[in-house]
């Protein structure tokens, strides 16, 4: 970050922190009036762009999470099987630690019901299958050409001597 003068490097640090640009950009000074299109300027500068993917992967290498791990995890959650949890009589917190690993992994909390029986909540799979379809490129919000579709609706704009048709149309 030695690239960046000192509001910037707060700027990175701030955005770090949770990812909201705006936010990032009050905490370091700007004024909320202005601070969205000052998050979107600064975000737009390929040096706090390489800062932020330099703080990134630091904290990566520190946390020891990466990518893969996350995905990983996205995957047990989606992917799980509630059968593997029936198959072990679970009537309290201290019944968790028997389950295995990947059981527990899918453990959003628990409670007792109005009955006093105890209840596992389980991670949702909805929210997970669609962050690792997005992940795995299954979902897309935009509409993809290729450069071979390109390269023809730019070549229905030219005429056999190179000059633009008539109203740009083949």
């Amino acid at each position: 970050m030695a690239e960046l003068n000192s509001k910037q490097r707060r700027f990175v640090e701030e955005f770090l922190v949770d990812l909201n640009a705006t936010q990032a950009a009050i905490r370091c000074g700007y004024s909320e009036r202005t601070a969205a299109q000052q998050a979107s300027r600064l975000l737009s500068d390929v040096k706090i762009q390489a800062a932020i993917q330099e703080g990134q992967a630091a904290r990566s290498q520190r946390t020891e999470i990466t990518a893969d791990l996350v995905v990983q995890e996205l995957a047990r959650m989606a992917l799980f099987d509630p059968a593997d949890l029936v198959r072990r009589p679970i009537t309290k917190p201290e019944d968790i630690a028997l389950l295995p690993e990947h059981v527990r992994r899918v453990i959003a909390g628990w409670s007792w019901d109005k009955q006093g029986n105890f209840v596992l909540k389980l991670a949702p799979k909805t929210p997970n299958l669609e962050l690792l379809g997005r992940h795995l490129g299954m979902f897309t919000d935009k509409v993809q050409h290729s450069a071979d579709d390109a390269l023809r609706e730019m070549m229905g704009l030219i005429d056999a001597t190179g000059r633009p048709r008539p109203g740009g149309v083949g």
